[in-house]
């Protein structure tokens, strides 16, 4: 019967990191692939973000060489209302003055998974360890409540002292173990619409950005490659979930604007793709005796725009390190590997999902729901007429009154959206720094005559006595540059 030390369950990007930095930890690694080789399933494509840059720079330097590869500087946000007119065209980037954050606005790189998961896999293998591909693992070997190994679906049993799985969004490794049946409503069923583009027209007309496209419809993300691109919808599975997901591709392709694009691109459809994707407002436990979970079997994308790949990455590291220092101490017991939890939440993949709940109720009563989105778009192009290029060529009347006008027009607004404000948005201001909020106050410190003289130590007191909303901010113990813990937070609204 074989041992190794660590068996991989899956040879995507995360079981594909794992593997690489098991082997390198001097481990005997395997890692299991169902298809004929990494990259094989139609999951498509996915965006490679600044966290890439700073924290897999040798990576990004090579994977820019790879066929498929697209430069992205910045995101295009198509706003569409409830006649499929498109409204409001704007772009995200970031600014020199972030230059002493490197990454910073938005810098990366769109690839195809037929490209990234091979080159991924091909590194695992080049630091020693073993790739078995169109092998599907389905169960574990428990004992003592314990997992001791995993089972081929042909019975074949391969022991290990840890197993990492990375085996999806429909992790057969975490049923089989006992450690969840489903996700319930956390899981989201994406569907996807592959292009295939005039290369040289994709440069001329799309170049370095990613689309989005939001209104009355299922709010739609466009990753652009070189030669390609392919459009996701999608929401999550509950009770009253009643739209088909072919439905939701077609309310997109529809829209004059996206048409127009597609034409001006010699876009043709080439793919149609669905696939599982857990979007959480917390990860589940992510570890049991012997095991431990990574990437989508986790439940780690992004719970603010579902992006996993880093994710899936930086779990697979983070696990395959616990791994190495657990089997050094002879102890995988779930005791000891409760110290993958530790290592991922002190982690930036713990500061993901330290808004996670926040993020999913924004998006469940907003871009997840047409029907408030088709009220919503109003309130946005109003405060898109609010930019200052939009009032300098607003033409209607002499531009004050038009800024006016419409201001007016958001103050009429206001009350349908406030409950909206509070319930959603509210909640996000524990995430400004307190240093930033003290930085805001004192600004305003001079234009109150009866507190200038104060000491600014004083003048904070003073302020956390007068409002039950700043207070959590000014709690002299706690972080400056980090959001405010939850219970401190809650505690001072609650004042």
């Amino acid at each position: 019967m074989e041992k190794w030390d660590v068996v991989v369950v899956g040879g995507g990007p995360g079981g594909s990191y794992a593997a690489k930095t098991a082997a390198e930890a001097g481990l005997k690694t395997v890692f299991f692939e169902r298809g004929r080789k990494p990259g094989d399933k139609n999951s498509s494509g996915c965006g490679l973000g600044q966290r890439w840059w700073r924290d897999y720079p040798d990576l990004m330097e090579e994977l820019q060489k790879l066929p498929s590869v697209r430069k992205v500087e910045m995101v295009v946000i198509n706003l569409i209302d409830e006649h499929d007119r498109l409204r409001y065209r704007c772009g995200t980037t970031g600014s020199d003055l972030c230059a002493n954050r490197w990454p910073h606005g938005m810098d990366g790189i769109s690839i195809y998974r037929s490209d990234l998961d091979p080159f991924l896999a091909d590194l695992a293998v080049k630091a020693g360890a073993e790739l078995r591909a169109s092998t599907l693992v389905s169960d574990v070997i428990m004992e003592n409540g314990q997992v001791r190994g995993v089972k081929t679906e042909k019975g074949e049993p391969i022991l290990a002292e840890v197993v990492i799985a990375a085996d999806g969004a429909m992790s057969t490794m975490a049923k089989k173990a006992g450690m969840r049946e489903r996700w319930g409503g956390g899981c989201t069923l994406v569907p996807q619409l592959d292009f295939g583009c005039n290369e040289d027209k994709m440069e001329d007309i799309i170049g370095n950005a990613e689309w989005c496209w939001f209104g009355p419809l299922y709010g739609t993300y466009q990753v652009n490659f070189r030669d390609g691109f392919h459009i996701g919808a999608g929401q999550w599975l509950r009770d009253d979930w009643d739209e088909k997901p072919l439905e939701m591709m077609k309310k997109v392709v529809k829209i004059p604007g996206f048409q127009a694009m597609c034409r001006a691109i010699e876009a043709k459809p080439r793919e149609y793709q669905a696939h599982m994707l857990p979007w959480l407002k917390k990860p589940p436990k992510t570890y049991t005796g012997g095991m431990m979970l990574v990437g989508d079997a986790a439940g780690f994308p992004c719970p603010l725009e579902a992006e996993g790949i880093w994710h899936a990455v930086t779990s697979g590291k983070i696990a395959a390190e616990t791994a190495a220092w657990a089997i050094s101490r002879g102890d995988a017991s779930e005791k000891a590997l409760a110290e993958y939890e530790r290592r991922w939440k002190a982690s930036d993949l713990g500061k993901e999902h330290e808004f996670g709940p926040e993020f999913v109720d924004l998006w469940n009563s907003s871009i997840f729901d047409p029907k408030l989105m088709a009220r919503q778009i109003q309130l946005l192009l109003e405060f898109s007429m609010l930019h200052p290029f939009s009032i300098v060529f607003d033409w209607g009347d002499a531009h004050m009154d038009c800024f006016n006008q419409h201001l007016e027009h958001i103050l009429d607004l206001a009350p349908e959206f406030s409950e909206f404000g509070k319930t959603y948005i509210a909640p996000l201001a524990r995430g400004i720094w307190p240093k930033n909020v003290k930085r805001l106050l004192l600004k305003v410190k001079p234009r109150i005559p009866a507190l200038r003289r104060l000491s600014d130590d004083n003048f904070f007191k003073v302020v956390a006595k007068l409002s039950k909303g700043l207070a959590p901010y000014l709690d002299p113990d706690i972080r400056q540059d980090a959001p405010v813990p939850r219970e401190v937070f809650e505690k001072g609204v609650r004042r």
